[in-house]
């Protein structure tokens, strides 16, 4: 049975339905007997006799903005995280953009850092209308110093003015330039929240977001400022999404989660509901599990990667699978896609680049491998426009144990198995993807713990 869920009146209220594992969002009401939706129902045997009720329950956490489809509103963005680049740089990076392209980016992030913007701008030129070729849009970072506040340099903090690039208004400076050479958006690194450090006036902060406003309507269509929050402080992310500030504002609800499903459910709620009542785009950053540790972990311990290398490196690959289905926008860092581990990344960012590269050849071919899980959960993505996806939790599912997460996307059905043992789907499933390779069992596939995988919804029903 297919139920159409109404548009509820909050993203957070939710709906549910039915034996369904499609779900339409409509603004009008829809033509099902809305009696049946959170029931359960029956199913009839010959002779009259009934089965044990069964009901699978949809939760809608999410619906699709019904606004302007701006480009940044569903892009994904292939972030090169090196600030050690400059001009020669730049005019070596054609291998990146066509990485990118390959991949199934729709922009590039880069940090020019070590670029005169007095006397180098030509390179930067090069860069964005090489990228432009290729189909791709140039996001340019000014500033990594705003003070990261997980992973390996969890509680430090440094004020938004500092970096590499200069301070002041020279980093205004910098983003004109920029923008005047072609870039689509400027990033500004990751944003301290006032409650960690006195070095942020959140007031000096959104004054320095007017001046850049100013500067994208001056120079670009659609352009777009991003920057990383944190989760854990809901105020400051709610103050940067207020007056669109700040376009992709990425949190780390990811980071923050256990591994189990309800953690991920309300992490995962908390930061859509944070964004839908604004009528931001949802984006997402994963900061891999390489370079979290337990002695820099922010937390209590319990977190997902509190564990061994190679469970974390599993969980890891898991999470970023999910996170690729997920509404919105999505950042990807150089060397994600390959799960390399941050110990083992050169530091020039063209090394990295190769050796990036020549493992995407190697794993391109081999169903789960993270390459290849990365670039076909492009390809689905927009082929089922999931960033643009309404987005329900999927509860009671015969074959699915409750210590998994299930949710829906448009007419993909995501399985993050959570739990300590495999999960056993039905014969008939469709697998798109998976984050693991998976093997079968009595003629039916086995997701291991620790795997998303992702199916044809209408084959699991």
């Amino acid at each position: 049975m297919v139920v159409t869920i109404p548009t509820p009146p909050t993203p957070s209220q939710g709906s549910t339905g039915t034996r369904s594992l499609q779900l339409v969002v409509t603004t009008h009401p829809p033509h099902i007997d809305e009696s049946l939706l959170g029931r359960q129902v029956p199913r009839h045997m010959p002779g009259g006799r009934e089965t044990p009720a069964v009901t699978t329950t949809t939760t809608l956490v999410h619906r699709p903005y019904d606004g302007p489809e701006e480009w940044w509103r569903h892009a994904l963005v292939y972030e090169i995280p090196s600030p050690a680049m400059g001009a020669a740089e730049l005019d070596r990076t054609d291998p990146i953009i066509k990485h990118a392209r390959y991949l199934g980016m729709d922009a590039v992030l880069i940090r020019p850092s070590l670029l005169d913007i007095d006397t180098e701008m030509d390179s930067i030129h090069r860069f964005i209308d090489e990228a432009g070729e290729q189909g791709l849009r140039t996001i340019v970072r000014i500033s990594g110093a705003l003070g990261p506040i997980t992973g390996p340099y969890a509680k430090q903090t440094n004020s938004f003015i500092t970096g590499l690039e200069g301070a002041g208004d020279d980093l205004l400076r910098r983003s004109e330039a920029y923008l005047q050479a072609g870039a689509a958006g400027i990033d500004l690194g990751t944003i301290v929240p006032p409650q960690l450090t006195s070095g942020i006036r959140l007031d000096r902060l959104s004054t320095y977001c007017a001046m850049l406003h100013g500067q994208l309507a001056e120079y670009v269509d659609e352009g777009i400022i991003g920057a990383d929050v944190t989760a854990d402080y809901p105020e400051s992310l709610r103050h940067h999404l207020q007056d669109d500030w700040v376009h992709h504002l990425r949190d780390d609800c990811l980071t923050l989660t256990r591994w189990n499903a309800e953690s991920l459910t309300s992490h995962l709620t908390r930061s859509l509901d944070e964004h839908d009542r604004f009528g931001a785009p949802p984006t997402w950053r994963f900061l891999p599990p390489h370079i979290l540790s337990e002695h820099l972990d922010p937390g209590d311990g319990q977190r997902w990667y509190s564990v061994d290398h190679d469970e974390r490196l599993r969980r890891g690959l898991a999470l970023q699978a999910m996170m690729l289905a997920l509404p919105g926008s999505l950042y990807l860092r150089q060397g994600d896609e390959i799960a390399l581990a941050d110990s083992d990344k050169p530091t020039a960012p063209l090394d990295l680049a190769d050796m990036v590269i020549e493992h995407t050849q190697g794993q391109a071919s081999q169903f789960g491998s993270p390459a290849a899980t990365v670039r076909h959960a492009a390809h689905v993505r927009l082929e089922y426009n999931l960033a643009c996806a309404p987005l329900a939790f999927v509860t009671g599912l015969e074959w699915c144990p409750p210590q998994t997460l299930a949710f829906l996307v448009r007419g993909v059905l995501v399985v993050v198995n959570t739990s300590d043992s495999p999960v056993t789907l039905p014969a008939e499933a469709k697998v798109l993807l998976s984050s693991q390779p998976l093997r079968q069992e009595e003629g039916r596939p086995l997701v291991p713990p620790a795997t998303t995988t992702w199916l044809e919804a209408t084959t699991v029903a």
